[in-house]
């Protein structure tokens, strides 16, 4: 009798293993082993070189990745193991829904491969991890046998190192589920032999990997000081539906503590927070891609309650495919919204991948060889550093392999994570220590651009010398100029460091929205430390959802309005004001400044600035030979007009009706309102007025639009036309620089146009196409030279 329950077991054991390879074939993915130029791409290459290399290589290395993020895209080197891990989680995702399913075989054999099937085409490397640890879970819950539990810690540890994302969410996972048998059982002694097994392999694998605990307490901080201010460095704020959003939320987190059986009891318990937790990931960035993510998470969570809670099953199927479906719905006002396209069956890539495997490898070489190509250094360059230990700055690391250099990485691999002062300490400290390359090459012609136009940009419309306010100093500090050219800046690291003098020289008590004046100084660095307290409104909104988006605004000599975004962690440390860096041929001097954040109801009324003055000693042009700035150009404004609305500007505006002025107003008595579906006043001239040459054609102008629903449908338009028609058009939505739209808010656009045509008009105005109104005041066209 025991023969042929063995028998039986193996049988099953085989028919799922073979289920598995039909799913692993059936849902290959594809063949591509690239990377190309940018912010995230080049992180395939750092992962994989890392991992192939040695991973102690990055061992002191703090970011939302992890030293195994290579399985998330693997190049070539690592495409083996990282098939073959991929490959096992597809196969014990089959394991694991055979054994949750409770129906008779015939439907168990197919519902497993059917639904191992939909969660391998819609969930990348991630969301295999977080699907398994789930069904671990729940199988465990059933039968109560130690190979599950112990498989879910296993591959919570491993996860840990994947990416903080799937790490944090795993943890969460896990903590839900030691916090249920424990308040079951009330057994301290399983609790603590379970917590010690989890601790015990995060320990484990962190060993196997570096051979040595050290480093590992400051990889857990890292990842700490990652989350702490990351809703609102990284964050956008489209707009949501929030009627569509409540009922997903209530329906979801509702839906398994309706049923009020033992099961869903515990299920709830176990995914209540991570699904907060993801909710938390996904909303707070609310790009496509990350509410994307949650999406999956959502639907994993919500199928696996289905298939482990057989009560009630049309119930439960109604309600989750109700919340998935308002998910959906909501998720057309992310950023960068498209919808998406899933592959339902790949067995050609799986094909592709067995019989052309290394003329797929060849090619890819050649590929990668291609994207890169147009980050290779001169070749001068190249040879002059070739034997130097080198860093990128801030984020392009194919730089490092088009041009072949010593790698030398610093803790925070991208400037714009540094969100808090520790995580900008560890970067600083590591500049000024032997641990410091010898050459920094200074990425200038970024594919990211912000407001403004400066190629001195981060991400998000962030200035990138605010990035790091404690790691630019030292890098100033320790290295000088060695070559630059459109492209690139390189500096080479000083055998004597420039000495620094910090100076508290003022402080205000400003509130948000008001104009401070700068400080006058000349030949020294001028920041501004920002510091506010939370209120508890903004505390409770924070929390359960993201905080709110905190901006400068810089008013220029020339009366112009620059704004960048801010992180509030790292602003205390010091806002760079003067000299404000356009780029390597324009800087200006600001003379004024302003904070804005996107709801100042809920946020304290006061903040308080202290001004910092830098001295560096010896060297007053240090900032500009730095750069390889010779002459600042303070009057670059070679024609603006600005319209007031207070009386009428000819020759270049167009009148406004009295049925279209408005008295709620930025500044003056008047303000333009610009009805639904129509255009406002416009300013037109002609280009002939002006000496052929490269401009920069700038537009600003205040608006508030609070009843507007953000939707990109209200632009600011800047066109130069000829006879023939237009020749340059662009339409720049509001939206993102919308940041209170209760409140004022400067929009600007621009174009950098080379004008050697005659005949050319240039027009400036804005065009609404909503169904609400927008008040427009001081509405500004300018041209700068382009130098």
């Amino acid at each position: 009798m025991n023969i042929k329950i063995e028998k039986a077991k193996l049988i099953d054991i085989l028919k799922c293993f073979g289920l598995g390879i039909l799913v692993v074939v059936g849902t290959f993915p594809e063949n591509d082993w690239t990377y190309s130029v940018g912010i995230d791409s080049p992180l395939s290459w750092v992962f994989n070189y890392i991992f192939e290399n040695g991973l102690n290589i990055g061992k002191h290395i703090v970011f939302p990745h992890g030293p195994l993020a290579f399985f998330m895209y693997p190049l070539q080197e690592n495409i083996i193991i990282a098939t073959l891990i991929t490959s096992l989680l597809k196969i014990l995702l089959v394991f694991n829904i055979y054994w949750l399913l409770e129906l008779q075989k015939e439907f168990k054999w197919f519902f497993a491969i059917t639904i191992a099937l939909i969660v391998s085409i819609i969930a990348g490397f991630n969301h295999l991890l977080l699907a398994n640890i789930i069904l671990l879970y729940c199988n465990f819950f059933n039968n109560e046998k130690y190979i599950f539990k112990l498989l879910a810690f296993i591959l919570t540890a491993f996860s840990f190192y994947v990416k903080s994302y799937v790490g944090i969410i795993s943890s969460v996972l896990c903590l839900s589920f030691l916090v249920y048998y424990f308040f079951k059982n009330k057994d301290y002694k399983k609790t603590g032999s379970d917590t010690l097994t989890v601790i015990g392999l995060l320990l484990l694998l962190w060993l196997v990997m570096y051979g040595t605990l050290n480093g590992f307490l400051n990889y857990l901080a890292g990842l700490f000081h990652l989350a702490q201010d990351n809703s609102s460095a990284a964050s956008y704020y489209p707009y949501n539906n929030w009627w569509i959003l409540s009922i997903f939320l209530i329906v979801t987190f509702s839906l398994p503590f309706v049923n009020k059986t033992k099961k869903s009891l515990f299920f709830g318990t176990l995914i209540t927070l991570s699904l907060f937790a993801a909710w938390k990931h996904g909303m707070a960035r609310e790009d496509i891609y990350h509410v994307r993510g949650f999406i999956i998470y959502v639907s994993i969570s919500l199928l696996i309650f289905v298939l482990f809670h057989i009560n009630k099953t049309y119930m439960n199927i109604t309600l989750s495919t109700i919340a998935i479906f308002l998910l959906i719905i909501n998720s057309r006002n992310s950023i960068n919204y498209k919808s998406s396209k899933y592959e339902l069956f790949r067995i050609n890539n799986f094909v592709e991948y067995v019989s052309d495997f290394e003329e797929i490898k060849a090619n890819t070489t050649k590929k990668i060889q291609n994207n890169i190509s147009s980050n290779k250094l001169p070749h001068s360059i190249r040879m002059s550093i070739k034997n130097g230990t080198v860093d990128v700055y801030p984020w392009d690391y194919s730089i490092i392999s088009a041009n072949n250099l010593n790698w030398q990485p610093r803790v925070v691999l991208h400037s714009y994570a540094s969100y808090t002062s520790w995580l900008d300490k560890r970067n600083a400290d590591h500049f000024n220590s032997k641990k410091a390359p010898e050459y920094i090459i200074w990425e200038l012609d970024k594919i990211s651009t912000d407001f403004n136009g400066s190629n001195f940009n981060s991400i998000d419309n962030r200035y990138l010398l605010n990035d790091e306010p404690l790691t630019i100093i030292q890098i100033l500090n320790n290295y000088k100029h060695f070559y630059s050219d459109n492209k690139f800046l390189v500096l080479k690291r000083s055998t004597t460091p420039i000495k620094s003098n910090n100076l508290l020289i003022g402080e205000d008590t400003v509130n948000w929205g008001e104009w401070i004046n700068v400080p006058k100084d000349s030949n020294s660095l001028l920041r501004a430390k920002l510091n506010f307290k939370k209120s508890i409104l903004q505390r409770i909104k924070s929390f359960f959802y993201k905080d709110e988006q905190f901006c400068i605004y810089l008013k220029l000599q020339n009366g112009i309005i620059h704004k960048y975004r801010i992180v509030p962690k790292n602003a205390k440390d010091g806002i760079w004001i003067n000299p404000y860096i356009y780029d390597l041929t324009m800087t200006f001097d600001v003379q004024q400044i302003m904070f804005k954040c996107s709801n100042q109801i809920i946020i304290s009324k006061s903040l308080n600035i202290e001004w910092e003055k830098i001295e560096f000693e010896d060297e007053p042009n240090c900032i500009f030979d730095f750069f390889n700035i010779y002459e600042s150009n303070k009057d670059s404004v070679v024609f603006g007009s600005v319209n007031e609305f207070e009386e009428i500007q000819y020759p270049y505006w167009n009148t406004v009706s009295e049925s279209q002025i408005s008295e709620d107003k930025y500044s003056g008595s008047k303000a333009h309102i610009v009805n639904s579906n129509s255009f406002s006043s416009t300013f037109s001239y002609s280009l002939d007025s002006l000496p052929f040459g490269d401009y920069k054609l700038v537009t600003d102008c205040w608006a508030k639009s609070p009843k507007y629903k953000y939707s990109n449908n209200i632009l600011l338009v800047l066109s130069i036309e000829d006879k023939s028609g237009s020749v340059i058009w662009k339409g720049l939505p509001i939206d993102s620089q919308l940041i209170d739209k209760n409140q004022w808010n400067n929009i600007y656009n621009f174009i950098e146009y080379k004008h050697y045509k005659p005949n050319c008009i240039l027009k400036g105005y804005f065009w609404n196409t909503s169904d609400k109104e927008i008040i427009i005041d001081n509405f500004r066209v300018a041209f700068l030279n382009s130098n």
